[in-house]
Order: structure tokens, then sequence, then C-alpha cells
């Protein structure tokens, strides 16, 4: 059989792992962020570049869907956006348990920390918490 951990030690543990998590899934947001706008400002290039070397043009739909760079870009756009969209619903998440979780360890801190000897380990995992992972457990 293993080790029996503390309770505090398996909440702080939870606490990084959320943190981690959330970390991650913001990057990730943010990757497709840059991902669907750099889609979208070369489309806009190319329509701006397309515009105005080209011959006059009678009608906008018809030069939309003659041209297939244009069609491939429209698609390339929502399925940027998509991805996006599904990033950022993940990372919204992620947040919002981190956060949950954060709220729920300063309310019970007292119950988890309760005797003299564990209120001085405490402080110090605080403090370790805010310096190496950036978790602030003094306010919500």
């Amino acid at each position: 059989m293993g080790e029996v951990k503390e309770y505090h030690e398996v909440i702080i543990k939870a606490l990084i792992e959320a943190k981690e998590k959330e970390e991650i899934a913001e990057k990730k947001m943010m990757k497709y962020g840059s991902l669907f706008l750099t889609v979208l400002l070369a489309g806009f290039i190319y329509i701006v570049i397309k515009l105005t070397t080209g011959e006059a043009i009678s009608s906008y739909l018809s030069f939309i869907l003659a041209d297939p760079i244009i069609l491939l870009w429209i698609v390339a756009v929502f399925v940027a956006f998509y991805f996006f969209d599904a990033r950022s619903k993940k990372y919204e998440k992620a947040e919002k348990d981190f956060d949950a979780l954060k709220e729920d360890v300063i309310d019970r801190s007292s119950d988890i920390w309760s005797s003299n000897d564990l209120e001085m380990k405490r402080i110090a995992q605080y403090h370790e918490l805010k310096n190496k992972y950036n978790i602030n457990l003094y306010h919500k």
C-alpha cells in the first residue's frame, strides 16, 4: 500500500493541477485565437490586393464565388473560429473550476489547517504557492 497523504497535501496538489490545467487551456486558446486572426487578416489582405489590382467588378458575389482562394479562405475562417471558440470554452471551464476550488480552500482553510503546527505549515504553503505557482490564497 502507498503512503497516505494528509488532507492539506491533497488539496494543495489539486490546486496546482487545476492551475496548470487552466494555464494550458489559456495557451491553447491564445494559439487558436492567433491562428483565427492570422487567417482573417491574410484573407482581407488578399481581397484588398485583388480588388485594387484587378479589373472592374460588376458583382461582389460573383467576384467571391469565382475565386477559389476566397472560398477556401471563408472555410478556413469558419474552421479557425470553431477551434478558437471550442478552446475558449475549455479555458473558461478550467478557469471556473480553478476559481471554485480556490474559493473553497480559502473558505475552509481553518478546517483544513486546524492545529497550530498546521497553521504554520499553511503560511509556508501559501507563500510557496504564491511564489512558485502564482496561486494566491490570501484573498478570493
